[in-house]
């Protein structure tokens, strides 16, 4: 049972970037070969947690060395993956299972150090209206569906409060996570409005972003699947991430490859003791037009459509089930986007969506 490993670590982009927001600007160098140990007295072998441990305490011992003992940083870390693999390593694994004396690996952190958690407990106290302008800013609003790291894994669930006072502190987002066996839905803070701690649930990408489809995916109970609205080479649009330029939603046209299609790789996942299975297939594999393909995890109309059913008044967040339509003669209806019925509406309805 190997109790250390000589491996590079490269620090990820989310965690460069928290560094940044942090003041942490240590010396960081990808290239060197360090040899990591079991920490804190773990015992051998060690695990991809016990790698993790070590980065966090040789992070926390290089900032405190920067700032000559006077400014501390709590380290945690949230993931860590071979460099080139997109597959987030299990946790209690033994690493020599998946990792060689001079691999490079990829670790996710986040920071927080002792002189900005002071500047943010002496913040004044925010009113309603501050509130309100904080809240425009945020990337998702209520009822909004999103996935949360709660290491080791992403739990899916949907925005039940934003910008919430916290004694000191302000939470961009309360989730309350789905139900999954063994483990009840729950309330959950989010700390921060990031990508690396909270997404947008869309069709993932099926590579970098398995992780996150096998998260979303509803596990199935019993041996009948639901119906589904669409067959083998249907033409739909799939949602993907906002659009960068606009922040708006962003639709992709392709055609229904196959449906309830298998997932590859490990489906077991274990946190806090709960130890559960992951869904072994999702609804839809979408060939898209413009080239690749996406998992369509679940039969929704806010992920999935009849190809020119995308909105005609594109939103930020949750993509509306009811919409007021324009026809090309002018005339108006209303479309219930998940039964695909529509109603003609009358001139002096409204315009707006609902």
């Amino acid at each position: 049972m190997a109790s250390s490993m000589k491996l590079r670590v490269r620090l990820s982009e989310d965690t460069k970037q928290c560094f940044d927001d942090q003041g942490i600007s240590i010396a960081w160098d990808s290239q060197e070969l360090l040899t990591i140990t079991c920490q804190g007295g773990r015992e051998p072998p060690l695990t991809v947690e016990g790698v993790a441990d070590w980065i966090e305490i040789r992070v926390e011992g290089m900032y405190e060395r920067q700032t000559g003992g006077e400014d501390k940083a709590q380290v945690r870390a949230r993931s860590i993956r071979k460099h080139g693999a997109p597959e987030e390593l299990p946790w209690e694994d033994d690493a020599s299972r998946h990792l060689s004396d001079g691999d490079t690996i990829v670790a996710d952190l986040t920071a927080l150090t002792d002189s900005v958690a002071r500047r943010t407990q002496a913040r004044p106290r925010l009113t309603e209206s501050d509130l309100d302008e904080i809240r425009k800013a945020l990337r998702f609003d209520l009822n909004d569906r999103v996935l949360c790291f709660c290491g080791p894994r992403w739990l899916s669930g949907h925005v039940v409060g934003s910008a919430v006072p916290d004694g000191d502190r302000l939470l961009p987002y309360l989730v309350k996570t789905d139900h999954l066996p063994g483990l009840p839905s729950k309330t959950i803070s989010v700390p921060s409005d990031r990508d690396g701690v909270c997404t947008q649930e869309v069709c993932f990408d099926p590579v970098s972003e398995l992780h996150l489809v096998k998260a979303a995916a509803t596990l199935l109970t019993g041996l009948q699947r639901p119906r589904l609205r669409f067959a083998a080479q249907d033409r739909v649009a799939c949602r993907l991430k906002n659009d960068p330029k606009d922040g708006l939603e962003r639709w992709a046209v392709g055609t229904v490859s196959c449906i309830w299609p298998q997932l590859p790789g490990e489906l077991k996942w274990e946190t806090g003791g709960v130890v559960g299975e992951f869904p072994s297939a999702v609804a839809y594999r979408v060939d898209l037009s413009a080239g690749g393909w996406v998992y369509c995890h679940r039969d929704h109309h806010t992920l999935i459509r009849r190809d020119g059913m995308q909105p005609q008044t594109r939103v930020k967040g949750i993509s509306k089930r009811m919409e007021v339509r324009r026809a090309k003669d002018g005339s108006k209806e209303q479309v219930d986007h998940q039964t695909e019925r529509s109603k003609r509406m009358l001139d002096s309805d409204s315009d707006g969506d609902l």
